[in-house]
């Protein structure tokens, strides 16, 4: 990868080819969102290192989309990102080229859908753990390898509720619990989305910012995205329906859009943007 003046140039000289890359490690690659990021990058990386539990999530095995199990660029690693040796572990035993790095990993404790006087402390610290903690330590770690290159491009997943509030209305009659299969919502008027979610999701964010300066003049990009409500196949209409209503276009996002957007950003197409969030959301933050 060609260097000027610190700046790592990562497109073709051709703007409709975009350079291959050598390496993208994905943590969070085997969820439900991640596998299509996954696909998504080995479109113009060499291989792509999908990070994440042995064990999946009920969302992800009532996903169609189990493709890059397969895929002859994706190469999975079974990794704990509550675990920081683990995670040390993982990147040490990982090539020192690696263009890319997203952090697409997420969790919901047991009472994620209780109302927030419900919730428990343990549930969050657990999402914290996972969102936040496992953060610092792969970055930290990836961070290391990028510097030693002076090149490296670090992609995290935020959220539009990183950014506005949550409009708990929504979630009356959905049935998100089951379809996630977290908690027991017998006795309540409606699932609520956990308070932790908005804790994590801002922070990543702001983490964005913080990174992309503290990395200024080492060839080093960070950026974050924040999707909207992206569709599942297991949700149920009158979710779906009250959700698109305050969406402009009208309906929820698919997973290769949220992909597609995470190779923009993962890619030369992107070589002067830095330190941003990248929203896509069909237009809900934008009322």
């Amino acid at each position: 990868m060609k260097k000027e003046k610190g700046i790592a140039l990562e497109h073709s000289d051709n703007r409709n080819e975009p350079k291959r890359l050598s390496r993208a490690v994905v943590v969070g690659g085997r969820g439900y969102l991640g596998r299509s990021i996954c696909n998504a990058l080995a479109n113009f990386c060499d291989e792509v290192v999908s990070a994440d539990l042995v064990v999946e999530s009920k969302a992800a095995e009532k996903s169609a989309d189990t493709s890059n199990r397969d895929h002859k660029r994706v190469i999975q690693r079974n990794i704990d990102v509550t675990d920081p040796d683990s995670l040390i572990k993982f990147a040490a035993e990982t090539p020192d080229e690696v263009d890319v790095f997203v952090y697409a990993a997420t969790t919901k404790p047991l009472d994620f859908y209780k109302p927030f006087t419900a919730c428990s402390l343990d549930g969050w610290k657990h999402v914290i753990d996972v969102e936040l903690n496992g953060l610092f330590t792969c970055v930290r770690e990836f961070g290391r390898k990028m510097e030693q290159r002076q090149s490296g491009n670090i992609v995290l997943i935020s959220s539009i509720y990183g950014i506005v509030g949550n409009d708990q209305r929504l979630y009356q009659g959905s049935n998100l619990h089951e379809v996630y299969g977290h908690g027991d919502v017998s006795g309540q008027d409606q699932p609520y989305s956990h308070v932790v979610y908005a804790a994590v999701k801002g922070a990543v964010i702001s983490l964005t910012r913080y990174w992309a300066c503290y990395w200024q003049g080492q060839g080093i990009r960070v950026n974050c995205l924040s999707p909207g409500g992206i569709e599942h196949p297991a949700e149920n209409s009158e979710f779906r329906d009250k959700y698109s209503a305050k969406v402009p276009l009208g309906r929820k996002g698919l997973p290769e859009e949220i992909a597609k957007a995470v190779s923009f950003l993962a890619s030369g197409e992107s070589s002067y943007v830095n330190g941003h969030n990248l929203v896509v959301d069909g237009g809900f933050t934008s009322w």
